[in-house]
C-alpha cells in the first residue's frame, strides 16, 4: 500500500560553490522528468507484490544477454529460498550489486533498472516497514549515471568498504560512511544478511542531498553512520555546514571534508592539537545519523531521511541572552552572563565559537574585570561566563571585543554590548 512521503524542508541553505566545479547536485533537466508510477506500469517487476515472473522479464530487458542469465540463477536461488527469508535477502543483495555495477557502467535505463530494484525489493522483505516509505519507489535519479544520484551497496563481505558516494565519484557532492571503523563493524550483530542499499538524490534545495536505506526498519547495533557533503574548505572560507537535525556544524568537525572523495580527511589547513583531538574521539558536532536521531543509524517509521547542505555565512552576531546583574565588588557575578551567536539574518545558532568580552565604565574607561573572559559557544551556540568578577565600585557594561568561529576564520564575529549593572562596595 503505498503511503504518501513526507517531504522534509531544509531550514536555511544558500548556494555556494562544492566539490570544486560541481556548484550544484540537481540536473534540473533530468530531474524535471514526468515518470509513470512503476506500480502503475504493469507487468515488468515493478509492482508492490513480489511476482518472479515478472521479475526476470524486466532482468532480461535491463541486463546483457550473459549477466540476464547469471541474475536469473540468482533470482531462482531467491525464489527456492522462500520470499522474505534471510537467503533470499542475501541473494537479493548479491543482484542489487550488479545493478549498483550497471549504473556504474553507464547503462541509462532507468525504467527497468527501477523494475528490477523494486521487484527485487518485494522478494526480499514481507514487513513494509523494511521497505522504502513510498514503495514501489521512483529510483529515477538514483539510476541515471547522467544525474547526481546514488545507488550503493554496503555491508557484505565482498562489498565496497569506502564511503557511498553520490555521482561523479570523481567530483561527489554527498557521501556516507559509517560513525567508526568498517561497514562490517557497524552492521554486525544485526540479523543477517546485515547488508545495506544506500540511495539518494539532490535534496529540497540545490545545496542539499537527501540520502535513503533499505531495510528502514531494522535496529542497528553499532556506532551508526553519518552523512555529509563535499565541500572545498580552502575556497569555501565563510561556509558552514547545516543538517537539518542538527543545525550548523562547526567545520574541522565536519564528517566530509575532503571535496575530491568525501573522505574524513580534514581539509581545513588551520587546526591546533585540541581541534584534532576532538575530532578524533569524537564531537557532538559531527553530522548526525540519517534521521536525526543522536543514537546512530536505526528504525524509522518516517523514513531514514536527511540533508545537509553547505551555508554561506558571512558574519556571526552576538546577543546577550542573560545580561549582567547587579553584584557587590569582588564577588562573582550570577546568574552567569550568557552570549549566544547566531548566523546573521537568521535564527540559527553557530557551535564552537570563541567570545572574549570586557567590562567599560559610564565614561567607556576600561574596568578592572577578572574571570575567564573567553568562552566557547556550545551545541546550541551559547557562551557561559561562569566565574566573572569587578573589583571595583561603579556603573558597567560587558563588550563583546573579539570573537571567532571555530574552523572559519574569515566568518567576522559583530561587537555587542550587554545592558548596564552596578557594582556595589
Amino acid at each position: 500500500m503505498t503511503r504518501s512521503r513526507r517531504v522534509w524542508i531544509l531550514l536555511l541553505a544558500a548556494g555556494v560553490a562544492a566539490c570544486g566545479e560541481a556548484k550544484s547536485p540537481v540536473n534540473p533537466t533530468a530531474t524535471s522528468r514526468v515518470v509513470a508510477p512503476l506500480a502503475a506500469r504493469g507487468g515488468n517487476g515493478g509492482g508492490a507484490t513480489c511476482n518472479f515472473t515478472s521479475l526476470n522479464k524486466s532482468v532480461t530487458r535491463y541486463f546483457s544477454g550473459t549477466e540476464a542469465k547469471v541474475v536469473k540463477t540468482l533470482t531462482a536461488a531467491m525464489q527456492s529460498a522462500g520470499v522474505g527469508t534471510a537467503a533470499a535477502q542475501g541473494t537479493g543483495f548479491d543482484v542489487l550489486v550488479r545493478v549498483a555495477n550497471n549504473v556504474a557502467a553507464g547503462n541509462a535505463d532507468v525504467t527497468d533498472g527501477g523494475a528490477v530494484v523494486n521487484g527485487l525489493l518485494a522478494c526480499m522483505y514481507t514487513n513494509a516497514a523494511d521497505l522504502p516509505l513510498v514503495f514501489p519507489e521512483d529510483f529515477s535519479v538514483a539510476l541515471d549515471p547522467a544525474q547526481h544520484g546514488a545507488f550503493e551497496i554496503r555491508g557484505g563481505a565482498t562489498d565496497a568498504t569506502g564511503p557511498a558516494l553520490s555521482r561523479p565519484v570523481t567530483a561527489p557532492f554527498s557521501g556516507v560512511k559509517p560513525m567508526s571503523g568498517a561497514w562490517t563493524d557497524m552492521l554486525a550483530g544485526n540479523p543477517a544478511p546485515a547488508r545495506l542499499l544506500l540511495y539518494g538524490r539532490p535534496g529540497s534545495t540545490s545545496t542539499s542531498y537527501d540520502w535513503k536505506v533499505v531495510p528502514r526498519s531494522a535496529t542497528f547495533a553499532g556506532a551508526g553512520a553519518m552523512v555529509g557533503v563535499c565541500v572545498d574548505a580552502t575556497t569555501n572560507s565563510t561556509d558552514l555546514l547545516h543538517e537539518e537535525n542538527v543545525g550548523l556544524l562547526p567545520f574541522q568537525d565536519a564528517a566530509f571534508l575532503d571535496p575530491a572523495s568525501c573522505s574524513p580527511i580534514a581539509a581545513v589547513p588551520s587546526r591546533n592539537i585540541l581541534q584534532k583531538l576532538a575530532t578524533a574521539v569524537g564531537s557532538i558536532f559531527i553530522p548526525q545519523p540519517l534521521y536525526g536521531n543522536p543514537g546512530g543509524l536505526a528504525g524509522s517509521t518516517s523514513g531514514i531521511h536527511s540533508e545537509f547542505g553547505p551555508q554561506v555565512v558571512d558574519s556571526a552576531i552576538p546577543t546577550f541572552v542573560v545580561q549582567p546583574s547587579d553584584v557587590q565588588a569582588g564577588a562573582v557575578m550570577t546568574p552567569p552572563v550568557q552570549i549566544l551567536i547566531t548566523a546573521a539574518g537568521s535564527t540559527s545558532p553557530i557551535p564552537n565559537t570563541s567570545v572574549t568580552i570586557a567590562a567599560f565604565n559610564n565614561n567607556g574607561t576600561p574596568a578592572v574585570l577578572s574571570g575567564t573572559l573567553t568562552q566557547t559557544t556550545d551545541a546550541n551556540g551559547i557562551a557561559t561566563f561562569p566565574d566573572l568578577v569587578q573589583s571595583k565600585t561603579g556603573g558597567y557594561l560587558f563588550t563583546v571585543v573579539s570573537g571567532a568561529v571555530g574552523g572559519r576564520p574569515s566568518i567576522v564575529v559583530a561587537g555587542a554590548s550587554s545592558a548596564r549593572f552596578n557594582v556595589s562596595p
